[in-house]
C-alpha cells in the first residue's frame, strides 16, 4: 500500500514540472457510506496523449466512519470537449466509531476500484471548475459526487 502512494506520488512530482495542471481543493458527498467528503488533489497534465493523472486524498465524515481515501486517477481526455473518463485506484482506510466498550478491530484498509467521470469547466479567472461522479466497483463508496477547483 505504501509503495502505490509512493509512486503516485513521484509520478505526480516528476510529471509536474513538465505537465503541470495545478493543484485543487474538492468537496461532495457519497453514498454507502453516507458521507461528506473534503480533501485536495494535484491535476499532474497529460501524461500521454489525451491521458491525464489526478492524484488525490478526500477524508469523508458521516455514517460512523471516517475514512481517508489516497487515490490515483487516470482520465482519458476526450479531444476538443470538457469531458473525461477513467479509473481509480485507492487506497482506503476506515476508522469506525464503535460504542464505548466495543472490542475488536476498529479500522480497516482496503485497495479500491472506481470508475470515473468528469466536466471541467474553464473559468474567466482561468481556473477550473470540475464535477465529478464515481462509481465504486471494488471496497470503494457506491458512488461519489464531487465539485472541485484547480488554482
Amino acid at each position: 500500500m505504501k509503495r502505490i502512494v509512493l509512486v503516485t506520488l513521484a509520478v505526480a512530482l516528476m510529471a509536474g514540472p513538465a505537465f503541470g495542471q495545478g493543484f485543487g481543493v474538492r468537496a461532495g458527498v457519497s453514498i454507502d457510506p453516507d458521507q461528506f467528503h473534503f480533501g485536495g488533489h494535484y491535476d499532474v497534465g497529460a501524461i500521454a496523449t489525451n491521458l491525464r493523472l489526478v492524484p488525490n486524498i478526500e477524508i469523508g465524515l458521516g455514517n460512523d466512519i471516517t475514512l481517508i481515501c489516497l487515490n490515483g486517477d487516470l482520465l482519458y481526455d476526450f479531444p476538443d470537449t470538457p469531458w473525461s473518463v477513467g479509473g481509480e485506484l485507492g487506497v482506503n482506510i476506515a476508522k469506525y466509531d464503535f460504542p464505548a466498550g466495543y472490542v475488536g478491530d476498529d479500522s480497516d484498509t482496503n485497495i479500491g476500484l472506481s470508475a470515473v467521470g468528469d466536466y471541467r469547466l474553464t473559468l474567466n479567472s482561468g481556473k477550473t471548475l470540475l464535477l465529478e461522479a464515481k462509481l465504486g466497483i471494488s471496497d470503494s463508496p457506491d458512488f461519489k459526487f464531487t465539485v472541485g477547483w484547480n488554482f
